[in-house]
């Protein structure tokens, strides 16, 4: 098959590979939340303030929480605070915690202990289209099974490597495809707590043969889209960015930066091009402001319609990682070395 776009994992095997996919995309529930008591901590730097906060607001969103206990470290999403006592921090996260080998800036605990736990949410069907089975799956097709394992998806590149990968559930049925001559279509168990913002399938298609060559096609997606357009630009590395000149002065261009991340993708493209982003520690992920302010330093930002991202940056979220304020943003560059001129 030609650019896939899409395969199913089984193990460490690819199963099928792809066309396209029907359901995926929709409003997903939000994870079940459970509450936690880490014990034995030492709250530092984000969650230190955090606590703080959460001492006299009550509570405090946080974000991505990554902890280091004796056998290892594990990483919380969608934290928020709900308060400490002693050496025990109580928060309240999306999803079971999972392991990251290799984790940064980790807070050592001793342990930690599920106290609350909300029911978990419904399935819904996924069909992968145009599929061509192969290995196991394509064994148990030829033997007339009725059902196949839980599989894993990957969102594959005009290339053939992978930009996205998570946990879809059985593979409950497969046709022959309508619109796929010779192969078949797949249908999938998914829990709705694992479907994809409707923007998702435009970002992905932007990105899916090369990055944008265009200016500021961040600007078409809502808040949630900018942020999976910063990674997507950030997942295609450092090819064809330009390099940063030393001493340089940057104009940016300040109309559509109305939170974090639209500030990111301009400043991005403002320095690097079109279809570029800064990249954050160990280059796997989108870069912050910690991030551009080291790349920048000694350079000149002139910061054009500063007036909008001063009206718009700061709304605290319910749950999440709380977003940096204007201040914030102009203090941790100015603290890097940068020279910020805000018009």
């Amino acid at each position: 098959m030609q650019n896939p776009r899409y395969a199913l994992l089984s193990g460490r095997y690819a199963v099928a590979l792809c066309t396209d996919v029907e359901g995926l995309f929709g409003e997903p529930d939000p994870p079940p939340r459970t509450r936690y008591e880490l014990r034995g901590c030492e709250p530092r730097g984000e969650l230190a303030r955090a606590v703080t906060e959460a001492i006299v607001e009550g509570t405090a969103p946080l974000g991505t929480l990554d902890v280091e206990t004796p056998d290892g470290p594990w990483r919380f999403d969608a934290v928020r605070v709900l308060g400490a006592r002693g050496d025990t921090v109580t928060v309240e996260s999306a999803g079971a915690p999972r392991r990251v080998p290799g984790a940064y800036g980790t807070t050592p605990c001793a342990h930690f202990i599920p106290v609350a736990r909300e029911t978990g949410t419904g399935r819904t069907e996924v069909t992968f289209l145009g599929c061509s089975p192969r290995g196991a799956l394509r064994d148990a097709l030829a033997a007339g099974a009725e059902e196949f394992e839980a599989v894993r998806y990957q969102g594959l590149t005009w290339l053939g490597n992978h930009h996205h990968e998570a946990e879809a559930g059985h593979v409950t049925g497969w046709d022959t495809s309508a619109g796929h001559r010779g192969l078949i279509d797949l249908t999938v168990s998914f829990s709705r707590t694992g479907l994809l913002p409707h923007p998702t399938r435009d970002v992905w298609d932007l990105f899916w043969r090369d990055r944008p060559t265009e200016p500021g096609t961040w600007r078409r997606f809502p808040g949630p889209g900018r942020a999976l357009w910063l990674a997507q630009a950030a997942a295609l590395g450092s090819y064809g960015a330009r390099e940063v000149v030393p001493g340089a002065t940057y104009h940016l261009d300040g109309t559509g930066v109305l939170d974090e991340d639209s500030f990111l993708c301009a400043v991005g493209e403002t320095v690097h091009g079109p279809g570029h982003a800064f990249r954050g520690p160990g280059h796997a992920r989108a870069g912050d402001v910690r991030a551009v302010g080291e790349a920048l330093e000694g350079a000149t930002l002139v910061w054009h319609h500063a007036d909008v991202a001063r009206a718009c940056l700061g709304v605290r979220p319910l749950t999440g990682r709380r977003p940096a304020t204007f201040h914030e943003i102009t203090e941790g560059l100015t603290a890097a070395g940068v020279r910020l001129v805000l018009g």
